[in-house]
């Protein structure tokens, strides 16, 4: 009966896959700026955080008005750009606190990203949060995170959940039919988040701990 209970009691664990831009690692400004500084060259419109917050990648694209042909290379650009100025990038505060929480209660912990191999490990080993995941999937296409999620529960064999920081993350967790809780300091803000997934956007650390909680709670019921 003890190990029948044991066996269960693991069964409950769900994985927490993170994105990495954004939720884990500060990329965000660095990435637009390396974005604009391009914008001349490949002939396309600067973006503006600030006023395009609420946009989801999607209509990000369309507002620069890109060619839909030069986004695989300008990704690879943005790609190894960050990785030239990797030490300018910072872990977001309080993020390794989470890990450690999650980590601590018998969590699993992953990534899902669009960010290159190298840039990730490079990163994590940095701050030396490496030994938190046991599950990692980079270069993910920029509109493939759907696939990579569904990807990911068949080598995992496992319910999850997904933390990212946009528009474009909510859609590709529905699609998948993965819960989602979202975090308002990457590239959407937090109304635009709130929008696509009220009442699973956190401002804070703290409140993300929290809503990751939750969440696990009702997948376990």
């Amino acid at each position: 009966i003890m190990a029948r209970i044991i066996i269960s009691c693991y069964s409950l664990k769900i994985m927490i896959i993170f994105d990495f831009d954004g939720t884990i690692a500060d990329t965000i400004s660095l990435g637009i700026k390396i974005v604009n500084d391009h914008a001349d060259k490949y002939k396309y419109n600067r973006l503006d955080r600030e006023s395009n917050g609420h946009l989801s990648a999607t209509k990000l694209i369309k507002r620069i008005e890109v060619n839909p042909l030069k986004l695989p290379y300008l990704m690879f650009l943005l790609r190894k750009k960050l990785g030239e100025r990797a030490s300018e990038i910072q872990i977001f505060p309080g993020i390794k606190d989470i890990f450690e929480e999650l980590k601590t209660s018998g969590h699993k912990l992953g990534i899902i990203t669009s960010n290159s191999t190298k840039n990730v490990s490079d990163f994590l080993k940095r701050n030396e949060i490496e030994s938190y995941f046991s599950y990692i999937r980079t270069k993910v296409a920029i509109f493939g995170k759907k696939k990579a999620l569904i990807k990911a529960k068949k080598i995992l064999k496992t319910n999850f959940l997904y933390v990212g920081d946009e528009i474009r993350d909510i859609e590709a967790c529905k699609k998948s039919n993965t819960p989602i809780v979202c975090v308002s300091w990457g590239l959407n803000s937090a109304q635009g988040l709130e929008s696509h997934n009220p009442g699973l956007v956190a401002n804070t650390p703290e409140q993300a701990l929290s809503l990751i909680k939750n969440s696990i709670q009702k997948m376990q019921m």
